[in-house]
């Protein structure tokens, strides 16, 4: 077994899903590479503490049979979670697109996102850091559980605008959140699932 593979795989996908079973990664590994793996070899090889502990650097955890990331590995988060995504299928993008999830700061780009961008660039200038703001915003609602109205509200709120001008960037944060990959929807954007 490619162990190196492997840990991407891992890590990749836990960063895409914030949960995952252990035997989704294995059919993922498997459908985009020549040589494949088994569960049996998978779990062994997560017997090893040096492998633990090199996903926990990656802030990857196992728990009982799947990969949970960081940010959801408190009880209730979990427990949402998987709540919210049961029964949705997931988001595979192909091997190239799915490893740059390998950084879990790494998110698609979208039109919708440099409209955002330019927005902020127009009543801010050089003030602010749009690509930072942008970033976090993506960020943001990709860890919210669903929360799409606090973030737009902090969000907006956080520019400090006059309220009329702050207005304006709430049609385009709600494409923002349409055109991004949530975990809640196990990797798909809003809009793909509706057209599931």
């Amino acid at each position: 077994m490619d162990e190196e593979l492997a840990m991407k795989y891992i890590v990749a996908c836990t960063n895409l899903y914030g949960i995952v079973p252990i035997e989704k990664v294995v059919e993922i590994y498997n459908d985009q590479n020549e040589e494949k793996v088994s569960l049996d070899e998978i779990e062994s090889y997560l017997q090893s503490t040096r492998v633990k502990e090199k996903l926990e650097e990656s802030f990857v955890y196992i728990q009982s049979n799947e990969f949970v990331a960081e940010a959801t590995s408190e009880k209730d988060e979990k427990e949402n979670l998987k709540r919210i995504v049961a029964g949705k299928p997931y988001y595979v993008p192909g091997k190239e697109e799915l490893l740059r999830y390998i950084d879990e700061e790494y998110f698609q780009e979208t039109p919708e996102q440099l409209l955002v961008k330019n927005m902020l660039k127009e009543d801010f200038g050089n003030q602010l850091d749009v690509d930072e703001e942008v970033s976090e915003l993506v960020y943001n609602l990709q860890v919210s559980g669903g929360d799409f109205m606090m973030e737009l509200s902090l969000f907006v709120s956080g520019l400090e605008l006059p309220i009329k001008e702050s207005e304006r960037y709430i049609p385009a944060i709600v494409e923002v959140a349409d055109t991004t990959r949530l975990w809640e929807n196990c990797g798909h954007t809003m809009k793909e699932l509706q057209q599931l």
